[in-house]
């Protein structure tokens, strides 16, 4: 099971953090959402797994991403919909 790191905007239509979370349930990948606080410094938790503040996050098994483009291309190449990324 993986753990998507998200900001609280209430749809998946307006930020990235919603794209990620769109694509894992294309791919079939079971996550579960955590909403991270809305200011940065509120986001400590994210800040140990990253050393950064900045969502989305994804913590699938012991990989530990984040940007939304790495997620996305990772989430292509978990469920096999793309080539590895070099």
């Amino acid at each position: 099971m993986a753990i998507l790191y998200r900001c609280k905007t209430p749809t998946n239509h307006l930020c990235k953090c919603g794209t990620v979370a769109r694509r894992l349930k294309k791919a079939g990948i079971d996550f579960d959402e955590v909403r991270v606080g809305v200011l940065k410094r509120d986001r400590p938790e994210i800040e140990e797994l990253t050393g950064q503040r900045w969502v989305p996050v994804l913590v699938h098994g012991d990989e530990v991403i984040h940007d939304s483009r790495r997620i996305l291309e990772y989430v292509d190449w978990v469920s096999g919909q793309r080539e590895a990324v070099r």
